[in-house]
């Protein structure tokens, strides 16, 4: 077991907010001093269960005998709630892997064991719902650092949060999505805007009204007659089938509804201001927010290798532009702060596309697998996970790189962006482990821009959250010095989990690739060493 790393971070002002499974921590970044942590609700349930998984790993099983079979499920059961205590109601599962009957650890368990009425014994318990772990997903914040709005992909919750400007978060809203968002911006008007797995984008206030929200009422369905009759149905069969729909509608008319339908449309229907600004008819995978001749959009891209321009609202419905031109999923776009021309955008490609993105124009295209290549020779695809822009002062004007990390590949990727929409000068940052986000620190009179990271290091000494002062040499990106956060103390106290369970949790960019073919072997992840290009598809550039 190792500690769940950090998997979101995003630095605003002075302050470094960094997501590490079900917490949201604080760092200074002045002196790198820890500030606050906030705590999601589920998390300590997770440590909890974590806990009672390692005690009962460190146990040897223990042999069974037939007399106290009622005893030993007594103390099963106790153990079981003793181990999730903490953890609420509807919690107290049993774990996974864990002896129950006394079949699941020996060599000579015949099937469910059974007590001595002849009845299975403990059958509930080894199916129980295990909770799952609390990771937040996605994390940003308005331009001046006010509010920090995340999100926890396990239960789709919307969190915003008060920033005092100084490190500490005050909870001011937690809201639950019909969806599990996916990617989501701050619009300049105070609104949230999410997309989400389903194809739909979302605008929320950022802070709820005080009024009290009321939904719209649920439509009524009708339950009268049905359309059929015997003049139209004339098989015994069918006649039957009437009779029986007759009498339903009968039972529905005296409970005064169908309080089925009734029950279903009001859970699914969100208890606060939602609006519905725009639709695909894929899962969502990106979404930015651009500006131009004083107009505003939303740019939005899915797993269909499909990048949307649209307006912004009221006038989301209507398409300004496609991108289009990737022969793979979608997963991360950037537009420069100094270049909002220009859209950058990767995923499943070995390619980063450069668009003039109002005209839906491609301007260029860099291939990132032969870099990539220096780094991870035997890699044949590779998973853009994220990318960023950062602003380098000079004597003839700033200076923009494009930032790209890929899943699994212990490197960032740097670029620079030239006047005709090129990316020149490749270069890459070596790290001690694979990235998992990346956040961008401006530079300062006094001190030039710095480059944080999430990072797995899985079973190495590597730390988690890395950070370097960068310089440029010869055109392109490099490190100049390292800058360590002070989170030594905070280890003990983080969530363990099991290799397997972190790739599970954090690696989730590849799984958006297509599998083609009929070798049936599945993909091993963004490295590809195992992955073989299917001979039969399309592999033409736009």
């Amino acid at each position: 077991m190792i500690k769940i790393p950090y998997n979101r971070i995003h630095a605003r002002g002075d302050v470094l907010f960094a997501a590490r499974s079900g917490r949201i921590h604080t760092f200074s970044l002045a002196d790198g001093k820890h500030i606050s942590t906030w705590r999601h609700p589920d998390h300590k349930s997770a440590s909890a269960q974590t806990s009672s998984e390692k005690a009962d790993a460190s146990e040897p099983p223990a042999k069974r005998q037939r007399r106290d079979d009622y005893d030993d499920e007594d103390n099963d059961k106790d153990d079981v709630d003793h181990g999730n205590a903490s953890a609420g109601d509807g919690d107290e599962d049993a774990q996974p892997g864990r002896q129950v009957g006394g079949t699941q650890h020996g060599g000579k368990g015949k099937g469910k064991s059974k007590r001595k009425d002849g009845k299975p014994k403990s059958e509930g318990r080894s199916l129980a719902r295990v909770p799952d772990r609390a990771v937040v997903t996605q994390l940003t914040s308005t331009l001046d650092g006010r509010y920090i709005v995340a999100v926890s992909g396990h239960d789709k919750i919307i969190w915003v949060f008060e920033h005092d400007g100084h490190g500490t978060l005050t909870q001011l809203s937690q809201r639950t999505m019909p969806k599990r968002p996916s990617a989501i911006a701050m619009a300049m008007d105070s609104q949230i805007i999410c997309a989400d797995k389903f194809g739909d984008v979302y605008s929320l206030p950022l802070v709820p009204s005080s009024e009290a929200f009321s939904p719209a009422p649920a439509p009524v369905s009708k339950s009268g007659a049905s359309a059929a009759s015997t003049l139209t149905v004339h098989s015994k069969r069918n006649l039957e089938a009437l009779k029986m729909q007759a009498k339903q509608l009968e039972l529905r008319r005296l409970r005064g509804g169908d309080d089925n339908t009734t029950t279903k449309t009001a859970e699914s229907t969100p208890a606060f201001e939602l609006t519905l600004l725009l639709g695909h008819v894929s899962m969502l995978t990106s979404l930015v927010l651009a500006e131009s001749d004083g107009r505003r959009y939303i740019v939005t891209a899915d797993r269909d290798e499909h990048i949307r321009v649209s307006r912004y609202a009221p006038q989301a419905h209507v398409i300004e532009a496609f991108c289009l031109g990737h022969t793979e999923f979608v997963n991360a776009m950037v537009i420069p702060a100094e270049r909002g021309d220009v859209l950058v955008s990767g995923g499943g490609d070995d390619d980063l596309l450069i668009w003039d993105w109002k005209a839906g124009r491609l301007l260029s295209q860099t291939s990132v697998l032969p870099i990539a290549r220096n780094i991870v020779p035997e890699i044949s695809k590779i998973a853009v996970s994220a990318l960023h822009t950062l602003s380098w002062p000079s004597d003839s004007g700033a200076v923009t790189y494009i930032l790209a990390i890929c899943e699994g590949i212990n490197a960032v990727f740097t670029w620079q962006l030239t006047e005709t929409g090129e990316l020149s000068r490749p270069g890459a940052i070596q790290l001690a482990a694979a990235p998992l986000d990346l956040s961008v620190v401006p530079g300062s009179d006094d001190a030039p821009p710095r480059l944080v990271v999430a990072a797995d290091p899985g079973q190495s000494p590597a730390k988690s959250l890395q950070t370097f002062y960068l310089t440029v040499n010869g055109g392109r990106l490099a490190v100049d010095s390292e800058f360590d956060f002070g989170d030594a103390v905070l280890e003990a106290g983080e969530v363990d989990a099991s290799p397997a369970e972190i790739r599970q949790l954090l690696y989730t960019v590849e799984n958006l690739r297509k599998q083609t073919g009929g070798g049936g072997g599945e993909n091993e992840g963004s490295s590809g060493v195992k992955v073989e290009d299917d001979k039969g598809s399309a592999t033409g550039k736009v």
